[in-house]
């Protein structure tokens, strides 16, 4: 039999990889050794045994890391790139394939026949059925017999790993933008999966003349205050774990109408409906249409509650799939964080795989039926930040998509939770191939060419898990190698978490009646005080008082001059960042928060 596996590390190239798999593949078969299983249907039934039954028939499994693992990941682009730490990871990967079959799963991701649609082909370890059967239910069939745009390996197990090049973490994940594929092992946490076909799938689009982009997708139709309707498409923007399938997905229905009533004295079915799902989590944007990647949703259900609507009735379906989630007493699914451990620490990344159509509000397209016209992006903060904001500058607003602020979350990393972070258009990463800058400038003229047409785009800022407020102090640091004054957020813990000391944050409703107030155009505001017409502060929402309002304005805990030297900070830290994370980035919008 003819060799299927490179005699030294140094046969290894990115090229031949995905040929040496082939012959390895071509190899075992001719000696009648099963080296495929090719989409079997009995996926589910091999995963029970080792998976949780919970009450209403529904299943779960755990993984052995419950958080994605970004800083184990490397993207190689040219065989330049490649080193021996590389090499020695997809021989391991070699020499574990050739021992078993694999697992072969087709799915696309985007609408089959769309410009945004991907055949992606995963190779899945076969201990671990459950993570191919769960990725397929996420996505749309594809032919098997038709060759994959891009194609992940996924080995969960320990391969005696090299550590990343130059780094003490260890080597888990390797990506080649230009060759499409990706090795992933020893996570079993499918967000690798799902992760990984996204990054080339926002590639993808970008090559078909979009931009992929880490944001929800709704439509919902508003009553304007002369009566008149505005269809709104909707993008919701933000990390893991700060509210984007929390608003991306809310809906306004029996149960959630009635709260805006009671809380604001709002009818608010009245002003909203025609509510439509589209996608959870990475959508592809141009100008005349949003499409989505997935077919289901993969969404966080930590503290999901009946208020949360659409996601509590596809999260409590018998059709879910969960990960990572606990039980009660009664043995039904449990979303309360009160039984399952992290690291020592209550569990904070509970994951379902939904039925869209299980939401109650998905009419069977993942894609926009009109232009967008809304952007939502969320950078909760601690410090300078208002509940809500109105940008008008496409610039400005391509600079706060280029920032990615955030605040950290478990569901994001184990390292930095609570604590303020940049991740370049929430979507660093699922960004590879061709740099952030480039997608921040398809996006700001996608916003800057509809200005003044019928469809504007209208960007709004929300600050969801930050606190407007908190306690701060000034402390000694460094940006490189200059020394400066920076400001640093008090914390203390409750329940096993950072907590920002004083402040207050707005609720969940109330940032969604902003929202729908704003798509009204009901919503009055007044120039920034530091930022000028640049952004919009609302100053009288329908539904919220004053004092309220008082509460969510940064300017009631801060002078204008402490507020101007915080946010002096923060544009300085965003973007000595910037040089880094979206490199060549237009002076417009560098340069645009300069005050």
């Amino acid at each position: 039999m003819a060799k299927a596996m490179p005699t030294t590390i140094g046969h290894i190239t990115i090229e031949s990889f995905l040929k040496i798999f082939e012959e390895m593949i071509q190899n075992k078969q001719a000696a009648g050794i099963e080296a495929i299983q090719d989409n079997p249907d009995d996926l589910l039934e091999r995963a029970k045994p080792y998976g949780t039954q919970y009450k209403n028939g529904s299943w779960g499994w755990s993984s052995n890391i419950w958080n994605r693992t970004a800083r184990n990941s490397v993207v190689v682009t040219s065989e330049h790139e490649l080193r021996n730490e590389h090499r020695q990871l997809m021989l391991r990967a070699f020499e574990h394939m050739l021992c078993r079959p694999m697992i072969q799963m087709d799915s696309s991701q985007g609408t089959p026949g769309s410009r945004a649609a991907m055949h992606c082909r995963l190779y899945c370890d076969p201990q671990f059925p459950d993570l191919a059967y769960r990725w397929r239910q996420l996505n749309f069939p594809a032919d098997p017999q038709s060759p994959p745009e891009a194609t992940m390996f996924f080995i969960p197990h320990y391969l005696e790993n090299p550590n990343v090049p130059g780094k003490k973490e260890m080597l888990q994940i390797l990506r080649f933008p230009n060759q499409a594929y990706t090795i992933a092992t020893a996570s079993s946490y499918q967000g690798e999966i799902k992760k990984g076909f996204l990054t080339h799938w926002v590639l993808h689009c970008y090559q078909q003349g979009g931009t992929g982009e880490h944001a929800s997708l709704k439509e919902f139709t508003a009553r304007k205050e002369d009566g008149t309707e505005k269809r709104m498409v909707m993008g919701c923007w933000g990390l893991s774990g700060t509210g984007k399938s929390t608003h991306g997905l809310y809906v306004i229905n029996e149960h959630t109408a009635p709260m805006f009533r009671e809380q604001f004295g709002i009818e608010i079915d009245k002003y909203i409906y025609d509510q439509a799902l589209k996608n959870d989590d990475i959508t592809a944007w141009w100008p005349d249409q949003v499409f989505g990647s997935e077919l289901g949703a993969w969404t966080k259900t930590e503290d999901v509650t009946a208020d949360q609507a659409a996601i509590s009735r596809a999260a409590l379906s018998p059709h879910a799939l969960h990960e990572n989630t606990e039980w009660d007493e009664n043995g039904d699914v449990s979303f309360a964080g009160e039984l399952f451990q992290y690291n020592g620490v209550l569990n904070r990344n509970a994951r379902t795989v939904l039925r869209m159509e299980d939401t109650g509000y998905f009419d069977g397209s993942v894609d926009s039926t009109e232009p967008p016209n809304m952007a939502v992006f969320i950078s909760p903060g601690h410090l300078t930040d208002y509940a809500w904001l109105r940008i008008t500058d496409p610039d400005f607003a391509a600079k706060v998509l280029a920032d990615g602020r955030t605040v950290g979350h478990p569901a994001q990393s184990a390292e930095g939770v609570g604590q303020t972070k940049y991740e370049s258009r929430y979507c660093l990463p699922f960004t590879m191939g061709v740099g952030n800058a480039e997608h921040i400038h398809r996006f700001r003229d996608i916003i800057a060419d509809k200005v003044g047409t019928e469809r504007e785009m209208e960007v709004y800022q929300i600050n969801t898990t930050g606190r407007i407020g908190a306690e701060y102090e000034w402390v000694e640091g460094k940006l490189g190698e200059e020394d400066m004054h920076l400001p640093q957020v008090k914390f203390k813990h409750m329940h096993g978490k950072p907590t920002p000391v004083g402040g207050t944050s707005p609720t969940i409703e109330e940032t969604e009646l902003f929202l729908f107030q704003a798509a009204r155009e009901v919503v009055r505001y007044e120039p920034h005080p530091i930022w000028g017409e640049k952004v919009l502060v609302p100053v009288e929402v329908p539904g919220i008082s004053a004092e309220r309002l008082a509460a969510l304005n940064p300017c009631s805990y801060r002078t204008e001059e402490e507020l101007e030297a915080l946010l002096y900070a923060q544009v300085l830290m965003s973007k000595f960042i910037l040089h880094d994370q979206a490199p060549g980035l237009h002076r417009e919008i560098y340069y645009s928060m300069d005050f």
